[in-house]
């Protein structure tokens, strides 16, 4: 009975040391998550300003020719 208890007693140590582990390891993505989300929230707003940027300048097709041709 002791040992069976002993071994228990191992078991849960292993549960608990694998339980902080997975646990460091989901607030390490979590940060790294929120870094990803920062950096895709600056990306679409730069996509966001060149396009608006585009939409007012004149379409090339708009332009003449250039004058060697």
């Amino acid at each position: 009975m002791e040992k069976r208890i002993e071994n228990l007693e191992i078991l849960s140590m292993d549960h608990e040391s694998t339980v902080e582990t997975l646990s460091r390891e989901v607030h390490r993505q979590q940060k790294q998550i929120q870094t990803l989300e920062i950096q895709l929230k600056y990306l679409k707003e730069k996509i966001d300003s060149v396009s608006k940027e585009e939409s007012l300048s004149p379409d090339i097709q708009d332009e003449p020719p250039p004058p060697h041709y």
